[in-house]
């Protein structure tokens, strides 16, 4: 089937398909005896398909807000044994809703079934608790995706959990997302996250700041060039815990990226008392940054309190961040793995012209964020494999790093903001 045969779904296609196929691999894999630690192993993988799911779900929202075509009914995990919407999805759509003028959204008593009319970005302030079951980022990426295209400027305080095991943090999101997002948005006031304190599950107890300038449009861009990683920073957090802990991560952190570069700077960032949260936590944040402006991340934290899993140690977190680290560099391209989708998006809604972005191997959220953009925008990409343009330019002398680098080129839609004030 077709997953772009519908285009009335929010994610239960993928939700259901994906529930389905785990559920028939995991039948097999009993029935032939295999050990727990595979099973477990295939059962990550498809949990982070689920994740990827849900994401297509907020990316179709916000471009339903974008096209004022009204959407007929959606079925949400009719089949599932928890029908219907989460309730941080609830509380996601009823962000959309206070950010925007006529929005109409209409849900069924069992939760499965969902009417979404879109309206007009307006913006402005607003105060919203996440709640503890996702990450305060989950509601964050859907609000620089709508920031620029609002009618007055956006100033959200968000409440809930700032850092996750499993999820993108708000650190990644303010290293890595918005340098790609002053690429595309020329403002003398830029994009601005304030953590103003951190929160980690169970409990949460975290708080975020987020302020942005609006634009009439943004501008078309050609960032082929990542350059060389000059330096490394990186930032080590640590609440309601002991603070050795910070510098033991630090001491693995180091120990990994010792022989790579010379340039390593990490600080401590120890919260006590209400800016650190309701539960105790510790992890390591690093940046690469190269020198055309490029940001890379790595990041490894401590398991929530109350988990059967065994805590990993100090140390051990260190050198996971970094590992992650290199990773991310040798993927390479213009802009971290989890911001392509940011950086697809407003190469769509850029003037009409041509832009051009060179990303790593493209993730499966950034292969359904094509997908919706060309339901939505009927918006098509030319993908060229890097190495193979190099090597028709320069032989073999640019090899650098992953070979599945994928070169993005299209002409933008020429999207203006219709609610920003005319002077």
């Amino acid at each position: 089937m077709n997953p772009n045969a519908n285009s009335n779904e929010f994610n239960g296609f993928y939700y259901e398909v994906i529930q389905q196929v785990l559920s028939n691999v995991k039948d097999a894999f009993m029935d032939d005896g295999a050990d727990s630690e595979a099973l477990s192993q295939l059962k990550l993988s498809w949990e982070h398909k689920l994740k990827s799911a849900q994401m297509v779900g907020r990316q179709r929202i916000i471009s339903y807000k974008k096209t004022p075509n009204e959407r007929p009914v959606v079925v949400i995990r009719s089949y599932d044994d928890n029908p219907g919407l989460k309730e941080f999805e609830r509380i996601f759509l009823s962000m959309i809703k206070r950010l925007t003028n006529g929005t109409e959204v209409k849900l069924s008593k069992n939760g499965t079934e969902l009417s979404f009319r879109p309206g007009l970005i307006h913006g402005g302030e607003l105060e919203l608790d996440c709640g503890v079951q996702r990450c305060i980022s989950y509601f964050l990426e859907p609000l620089i995706l709508m920031a620029p295209f609002c009618k007055k400027p956006l100033n959200v305080n968000l409440s809930g959990v700032t850092n996750s095991v499993d999820e993108l943090s708000i650190d990644a999101i303010r290293a890595t997302w918005l340098p790609v997002f002053s690429r595309f948005v020329l403002a003398d006031q830029c994009a601005e996250i304030k953590i103003k304190a951190r929160g980690f599950k169970p409990n949460g107890g975290g708080s975020v700041t987020f302020s942005s300038p609006i634009k009439r449009n943004l501008r078309a861009v050609q960032c082929i060039k990542p350059g060389k990683v000059c330096k490394i920073r990186g930032l080590a957090y640590v609440c309601k815990v002991t603070p050795s802990i910070a510098s033991r991560m630090i001491d693995g952190a180091k120990k990994m990226l010792h022989g790579n570069i010379s340039d390593i700077y990490i600080t401590i960032d120890q919260r006590k008392g209400p800016q650190g949260g309701l539960s105790p936590g510790f992890g390591i944040f690093l940046t690469a940054e190269t020198t055309e402006g490029v940001f890379f991340h790595g990041e490894a934290m401590s398991r929530p309190k109350g988990q059967n899993e065994d805590q990993t140690v100090p140390e051990e977190i260190g050198e996971q961040a970094a590992r992650r680290l290199l990773d991310a560099i040798h993927m390479g391209g213009c802009a971290d793995s989890f911001c392509q989708s940011l950086a697809a998006t407003f190469m769509t809604l850029c003037d009409r012209d041509v832009s051009k972005f060179l990303l790593g191997p493209l993730t499966i959220s950034s292969v359904h964020t094509l997908r919706n953009l060309q339901m939505f925008f009927e918006q098509m990409f030319k993908l060229e494999e890097w190495w193979k343009v190099m090597k028709e330019i320069a032989g073999n002398a640019m090899k650098n790093g992953s070979e599945d680098k994928c070169l993005l080129t299209c002409v933008g839609v020429g999207f203006f903001n219709i609610n920003k004030d005319q002077l």
